[in-house]
């Protein structure tokens, strides 16, 4: 989760590296749900779209490295950019979309582990934060593209913050499944 949800970037000219690629913590996450398909078949009906994200983060990856991020000023565009551009943003907002409802599956998967085992598992809390997480990232991408900088910095901190967050509960629920195995 740690590779999917937080991105630290150098750039280089125009050329982005992701010290923290995506397609290699959906790789990670695809290899978890495989060892653990079997306790619910919310993991299993994720899986392709987690291989799909495997390679969307690879093609990702490869544009930021070919200098595909690089900034548009969008009151000095013609046309045909203009459309690139919102044709990248309703990709971007396709990827917000599907990760979210990967996680949302991860989590109702362990909902159904918590039910069948009779373990607390803290769902109640990692699906909290988990709503408090897409909220911010989608307020975030819309002030994005409405250009409103200082609410889009506004909107990244909380987000990095929820996304900190919702690692912790992801780290504690699988703490507490671990327990579980253990008696």
């Amino acid at each position: 989760m740690i590779f999917v949800f937080l991105d630290f970037n150098v750039d280089i000219g125009s050329m982005r590296i992701g010290l923290i690629p995506s397609f290699v913590g959906y790789f990670f996450m695809l290899r978890g749900l495989s060892e653990i398909m079997e306790l619910s078949e919310r993991f299993v009906k994720i899986m392709p779209y987690v291989k799909g994200m495997i390679f969307y983060s690879i093609f990702l990856y490869v544009l930021d490295l070919l200098g595909g991020y690089t900034v548009i000023d969008l009151h000095h565009i013609n046309t045909t950019v203009w459309w690139i551009v919102l044709f990248v943003f309703i990709m971007m907002t396709i990827l917000i979309l599907l990760s979210a409802f990967i996680s949302y599956n991860i989590i109702m998967g362990i909902k159904d582990i918590e039910a069948a085992k009779e373990q607390n598992l803290s769902t109640g809390n990692l699906y909290y934060v988990w709503k408090l997480l897409v909220g911010f990232t989608l307020f975030t991408h819309l002030v994005m593209l409405l250009g409103m900088p200082s609410l889009a910095v506004i909107g990244v901190l909380i987000s990095f913050l929820f996304q900190l967050c919702y690692l912790y509960a992801f780290y504690k629920t699988k703490n507490l499944y671990e327990r579980g195995m253990e008696c």
